[in-house]
């Protein structure tokens, strides 16, 4: 009779999961390819395949490729509200404004095909679940916090809303610039230069602003 030697050769391996931990190794492989293929190529399907799973097992945690969308730019929101909560210590108002400013611009610029996800037209047409809305609403008052700090009123007053609008407006609009190449990001520069350099032409357009506006009127009831 003849023998037959065991194979020498190690068996391949998949990929370890259960149902427990498999929804975050798929965000994490949908992560890894949004950066690679950007948004409109992502799928559950190459997700999973990334991962090693069928696509029947993905869809036991994700309904649909709008769903894996919405978790992954929650998942994005959560790190922006963590990223201002960890800004630097200010020392003054002005420091704060900047130290609250240069995170949120450095969270967008290392993290750009996530950050154009959470603002971009791949979730404006889909019926959002509340994870996202939720986690943007709570970014969004990370923002508030700051900028209530900074003008020493309520984080509810309609002034702090207002003044926390035109910031978002401003860094948003900066680095959505900066993330599409419009303008250009030299070698040389760094985001805080560029704060430094924005913040101070905005200081220059208000003060012409300012100067342009009635003097308050005086109550002598």
């Amino acid at each position: 009779m003849t023998k037959h030697r065991a194979s020498t050769r190690p068996a391949r391996q998949r990929p370890s999961y259960h149902v427990g931990n498999l929804g975050p190794q798929l965000l994490d492989a949908a992560r890894e390819m949004l950066a690679e293929v950007g948004p409109t190529r992502l799928s559950l399907r190459a997700v999973s395949e990334r991962v090693g799973v069928s696509s029947t097992a993905a869809y036991h945690h994700f309904a649909n490729r709008a769903a894996l969308l919405e978790h992954l730019a929650a998942q994005g929101f959560r790190e922006l509200e963590q990223t201002l909560a960890r800004r630097e210590p200010a020392s003054s108002k002005e420091q704060l404004l900047r130290s609250g400013t240069l995170a949120y611009f450095s969270f967008a610029r290392q993290n750009p095909e996530l950050y154009q996800l959470m603002f971009g037209p791949e979730l404006a047409s889909s019926e959002a679940t509340t994870e996202m809305p939720e986690a943007r609403a709570r970014a969004f008052a990370e923002v508030m916090k700051i900028i209530a700090e900074i003008l020493d009123r309520g984080p509810n007053s309609p002034e702090v809303r207002a003044a926390a609008v035109a910031s978002w407006s401003y860094v948003h609009g900066l680095a959505s610039l900066i993330i599409h190449g419009v303008l250009k990001f030299a070698p040389d520069n760094t985001d805080e230069s560029l704060i430094d350099r924005t913040l101070a032409g905005f200081a220059n357009l208000f003060r012409i602003w300012l100067a342009e506006q009635p003097a308050p009127t005086t109550d002598r009831r």
